[in-house]
Formats: structure tokens, sequence, C-alpha cells
């Protein structure tokens, strides 16, 4: 992939060696992401909108809250902390909405938006119309009139904030506050709360259910674009640190932490819509002495060739994940246990290209098991899944490697 490093000197020359080690390079062509130190950024800004591409700026920085409040998207310490985030972000998987069923067409406002999109709830026409044309050439607007059709707008649209009046017909502003935090789809959406009522026990009352700020009604055009400014700058972060926390650095795949909150979902979602689920376990065959021979650079190099042909086997419904070390993990919904032993075989004969490609001896052994939705009852029923899976791969392991084992189907 294209990467850019902006900026000159030996700083620039560390950047480029650092994503050098994790594959990445700069070539002709449309940037997936720029590289810079934080003297850099606004050139790295500005050459971004230039070149009218949406890739990630991750700077060189020991104050990453500060770079990206002045526009980074991401920030390391060291020249190799800065290749391991690009690298996480322009390689990361497709994420599906978990509370839909599999196949189901995501809504329309869950893609990349040109702008943020911001709700606005107020019952006084005039007012509604002030705030709308306030917003509207810096942000999309939608804007309703009551509490009840605020909380069904917003969870068609999954708007990035929502403007609440607290005092509306019938269900008031924090009746509209409490059903939004209680349905899984706005349960993160920020809310700021406007009210004539400027006292401190109704602003407790809104902070205290969740409300991101509190606007006092009247107030200037200048304050309202700051305080949406803020929040939506506020919530971009906390969002981008907790996919960092869920993302292993060196191949970009969700880490053993996310995977095992994603299980938990598939098999809920496998047992509600009656669909069966399989699990592969892949493991790299032969680190310890790619490691010996060759160096630990290009065991890392091994890696994430693996994890790349993982993710190129996936459909959008799949999810992988770094086990840990050198060892993956798949979930592969509406998938039962002969698609699954297929999928693994395709993987496997997949490594073998790759490690022409490479000039790697990456090969995987892989453990395959399937559940039907009737087995999924149990609540060990995610444990015992992937502990088949588990077994299964120790089988190809001992059965000489770079092989597919299938679990047994359980009685």
């Amino acid at each position: 992939m294209n990467v850019r490093v902006v900026g000159a000197g030996e700083a620039a020359e560390t950047l480029r060696a650092a994503l050098a080690r994790v594959g990445l390079a700069e070539r002709v062509g449309e940037p997936a992401a720029f590289v810079c130190t934080v003297d850099d950024l606004s050139r790295a800004i500005a050459m971004r909108e230039l070149a009218q591409v949406t890739g990630p700026i991750v700077v060189l920085t020991d104050d990453a809250a500060s770079a990206i409040e002045a526009g980074a998207d991401d920030a390391g310490g060291t020249p190799d902390e800065v290749a391991r985030r690009v690298s996480a972000r322009i390689r990361a998987p497709k994420v599906s909405r978990l509370d839909e069923p599999p196949m189901a067409e995501p809504p329309a406002a869950s893609g990349r938006r040109q702008k943020p999109l911001i709700l606005v709830v107020e019952d006084d026409e005039d007012a509604r119309i002030v705030l709308t044309e306030l917003l509207r050439p810096r942000y999309d607007v939608d804007a309703v009139g009551d509490g009840e059709t605020a909380l069904k707008r917003a969870a068609e649209l999954n708007p990035d904030l929502v403007l609440l009046d607290l005092f509306l017909p019938g269900m008031d502003g924090f009746g509209a506050l409490t059903g939004l935090r209680r349905n899984s789809k706005t349960a993160d959406t920020p809310v700021i709360f406007l009210s004539a009522q400027g006292d401190a026990e109704t602003k407790s009352q809104g902070l205290s259910l969740g409300a991101a700020d509190y606007l006092a009604k009247p107030f200037s055009e200048q304050e309202l674009m700051a305080r949406v400014d803020r929040t939506l700058k506020l919530t971009a972060q906390k969002e981008h640190f907790r996919a960092l926390a869920q993302t292993d650095g060196l191949t970009g795949l969700p880490n053993f932490r996310s995977f095992h909150a994603r299980l938990e979902e598939e098999v809920s979602r496998a047992h509600r819509y009656g669909h069966p689920l399989a699990c592969a376990m892949v493991d790299l065959d032969g680190l310890k002495e790619i490691n010996d021979k060759l160096g630990h650079a290009a065991g890392n190099r091994a890696i994430v060739a693996l994890a790349d042909a993982v993710r190129e086997e996936l459909r959008d419904t799949d999810f992988a994940a770094r086990y840990g070390g050198d060892e993956f993990v798949v979930l592969l919904p509406q998938t039962n246990e002969t698609q699954g032993a297929q999928f693994a075989e395709r993987l496997r004969r997949r490594l073998v290209e790759v490690s022409q490609d490479a000039g790697l001896p990456v090969r995987g052994s892989i453990g395959v098991a399937a559940v039907n939705a009737d087995e999924l009852d149990s609540a060990d029923a995610a444990e015992d899944l992937l502990r088949r899976a588990d077994e299964a791969l120790y089988r190809a392991k001992r059965s000489g490697r770079d092989r597919v084992e299938v679990a047994q189907v359980p009685h």
C-alpha cells in the first residue's frame, strides 16, 4: 500500500525505515495514509485535502492528544509505533453491526459520512429552523419536534450528535435521553441538552443521565458551534482510543479481548436466528525456526503475511482476530462443519502462494469446529466451540502440520 511520508531529514528517513519493517512504502498513486512529525502536521493535512483522499494522518509525537486535537487521526511516540498504527488503520477489517441479522443490508447512515450528522430535537418550529440554518453550513442536519419521533429517527439515522430540547410535548428531554441510552444503536450517541432552565440541579440531572453537555438558552452562534465541535472531537477521540484498545498493533486485526466479546455475540445471534456457526483456529507453522534462522523481523513478516491471507478469505459477515502470538481465530456465521472445512482448506492453499510471494515458509495448521443452532442453548456453548476448534488444531499440529483437522460433532 502507498503511504506518504511528509517532511524531510533524519526524522522522515527514520519513519520510512519503520514503515518498511511492516511492509509499507511510498509508491506512485493515491496515498492510503500520511505519516509525519508533529511539525509537519499542517502540511500533511493540506496535502490530504489537495489529494482529496480520506486516509489517516499518523503523527510522531509524545503528545497524542494535542496532535489529534490539531487534526491528526492517530499518533505514536516512536517511529515503530507510528508504523504499527498506520498498518493497523489501513489494514483494519470491515466490521458489521452486531445487532442486525448477519446478511441484512446495513442502514444507509452507517457508512462513512462526508460531514457529521446532527439530529435537532426542538418543539418550537422557529427555533428548530434557526438551529438548522446555523448548523447546516458545517454539518448534515435532521430536525424533529418531539421525543418519540426523536427516538425513532435516532435509531434509523445513527446521528453523530443529538441536540435535545429539555421541554418537549409528551416525552420530555430527560425521558428521550433515557430512551436513547436504552437502545443499543444509540446508547453511545452524544447528547447536548438545550434549555432555558439553566439552574445547577437541572444541569446535574441531565449530565447524570449521560448528557455530554448542557447549553442554556439564549446562546450565541459562537457558543453553540464551539460546544458542538468540542463534543464531536471528544467523542471521536474516545472512539479512536476504544478501537486501538481492541486492535492488534502488528496485524491490524482485532485482538484477544475483541474476539471474546464478538464470540458471545455471534453465539447468541446464531441461536436467535437458527443459523449454524463455525470456528477455525489457525496456527503459523515453524515460527521458532523462522525466528532462529532469519530473525524476529522475518517472524513478524510471516505473522503479518498469515494475517493478510486470513483477511483476504473473509466474507463481510466473518470475523477474524489475532488470538495471541502466532495463533489466529476466525468466526464463520451461517457456516456448517463442511463449509468451515472448505474455508480452512482454501486458506491453507493460499498460504502456499503467500510463501512464494513473501520468500518465507508461511504455512498453517488449522482446526475447525461447528455447531448447529439447537446446540447453542448451553451457557458454555461459546467456550465449548472454541475448545473443540483448539483440540482440532492440536491434532493438525501433531499429525504433521500444514493440514486441516475438523472436530467431531458432539453427541
